[in-house]
């Protein structure tokens, strides 16, 4: 039913929560504080920034958390986010059957193009659209809108992907379909209009796969 993905990027093309995660919990024990991983896990999964926030507003921290994690963050290794199974296979047949994709994430462009470019992905995007972009963070629409306007695409043949339900609220709120990315397979109450455990079924819900030679099954 869809052409052009417009994808996030940590917790769905790349399984970067761990990592994040095992950072986030180092950086607290600098500030003292001892916090389990699955207490960082469930609030990184609502978005980094909410969970500094709820860590820095319960242990009443000094300001330079955030900055502090994002430092640390961006000096791991590509070895440790490594892309979810079948996310390379995906974007390539969604390029080869005439889509196009895109990324729009709250990382530094930085930290992005290191790991598509160690993956061998960085040209599979049509656009990045990161942090240093300039625009309003997510649920606001206004990154998927510009991404819409600049290319020309037609909103009923846009499907966004991802994990967190601001993923979600962003695509709605920009008149596009919506997927949540939901590898854990918690539970979880969502307004997305499509849901997938693996990335090996996102070819079910895209036209580009169906209207050419199809993506179940390509080499």
């Amino acid at each position: 039913m869809y052409d052009y993905v417009i994808w996030d990027f940590g917790g769905t093309l790349f399984d970067t929560y761990p990592a994040a995660a095992k950072v986030f919990q180092e950086v607290l024990e600098k500030y003292d504080v001892k916090a389990s991983i699955d207490e960082i896990l469930e609030k990184l999964k609502e978005s980094t920034s909410k969970a500094a926030s709820y860590f820095v507003n319960k242990y009443k921290l000094m300001n330079g958390f955030l900055e502090d994690f994002y430092r640390i963050e961006n000096l791991l290794q590509p070895e440790k986010q490594p892309p979810f199974d079948n996310a390379k296979e995906i974007c390539v047949k969604i390029n080869r059957n005439g889509g196009s994709n895109f990324l729009f994430s709250h990382r530094s462009n930085y930290s992005m193009t290191k790991l598509l470019n160690y993956y061998n992905m960085l040209d599979l995007f049509s656009e990045i659209v990161s942090a240093d972009s300039g625009f309003a963070r997510k649920p606001d629409p206004q990154a998927i809108m510009y991404i819409i306007d600049k290319y020309g695409l037609e909103r009923e043949r846009v499907l966004t992907i991802g994990d967190r339900e601001i993923d979600i609220e962003a695509g709605k709120r920009a008149g596009i379909a919506t997927c949540l990315f939901n590898p854990d397979k918690d539970f979880v109450k969502t307004s997305a209009d499509f849901v997938l455990t693996s990335l090996s079924q996102v070819p079910s819900v895209l036209q580009v796969c169906n209207r050419f030679s199809g993506c179940e099954g390509d080499d």
